[in-house]
């Protein structure tokens, strides 16, 4: 199984393969940024990959979108739309 990392908050959590970024850090009570509620439509649950984005989905149309339209880093994806196929740290503004 996974396993995710939220730097600096110093939290791993092992998850279900193909798991959202998203639903990883609210199932294990990680805040994260968001207004439409996963729904990858607001871009609030951007994250910045530390280590691991081959071990992440493509991104999809949706998250294509934002990351078009917000200036997105080329190691920065949007959480809700983003599944996790192998071990990953991340962080973010938010915390």
């Amino acid at each position: 199984m996974p396993r995710v990392k939220f730097l600096p908050l110093k939290r791993e959590v092992e998850i279900r393969n193909g798991e959202t970024l998203f639903k990883a850090a609210r199932v294990n009570g990680i805040p994260l940024g968001s207004s439409c509620r996963g729904d990858c439509v607001c871009g609030w649950c951007r994250v910045e990959v530390v280590e691991g984005m081959e071990n992440l989905s493509s991104p999809e149309e949706c998250e294509k979108k934002l990351m078009a339209s917000g200036n997105y880093g080329k190691h920065e994806r949007v959480a809700c739309s983003t599944r996790v196929f192998g071990d990953v740290s991340i962080t973010t503004g938010y915390w």
